[in-house]
């Protein structure tokens, strides 16, 4: 089990970081040390979905889906591609941000949100826990 893990992490580390017009990563694990189970995403298949929820606070306009993830924006007002990490740090994080209600989104809680949102809504996205994370797949 832990070989077939640290094969997937290197692989993961492997992949090439690319600019431009190509995938920024190929794949990114999320919920790694979480007890529902590791989290493959894989960037890819998402770079070009533009989240289907009207009410979406973070709504990307067609053509520019990117933004409606990676959410920061400049002085000017330019979008700023950035990790998440870049933001949302560990829980209980003074520096976190917080939601709507007041909630504290620290990097696995943004993750979550964002996503689960965004499936919610959407046709053909998993919905239920095991659909994104896989037991058996952590470390």
């Amino acid at each position: 089990m832990k070989f077939r893990l640290i094969s997937l992490l290197t692989l993961a580390l492997a992949l090439p970081v690319v600019s431009g017009d190509e995938s920024i990563q190929k794949l990114i694990l999320l919920d790694r040390a979480g007890k529902r189970g590791l989290v493959t995403f894989d960037h890819k298949e998402h770079e070009t979905k533009v989240n289907p929820d009207p009410q979406a606070r973070l709504k990307a306009k067609e053509g520019g889906a990117c933004i409606g993830c990676h959410h920061t924006r400049d002085e000017v007002g330019a979008p700023q591609l950035v990790k998440c990490r870049s933001c949302h740090v560990q829980e209980g994080n003074a520096a976190n941000p917080k939601n709507q209600d007041g909630k504290e989104l620290f990097v696995e809680e943004a993750y979550h949100d964002l996503c689960i949102t965004c499936h919610r809504t959407a046709a053909k996205a998993p919905v239920l826990c095991t659909g994104c994370h896989k037991l058996g797949r952590s470390q």
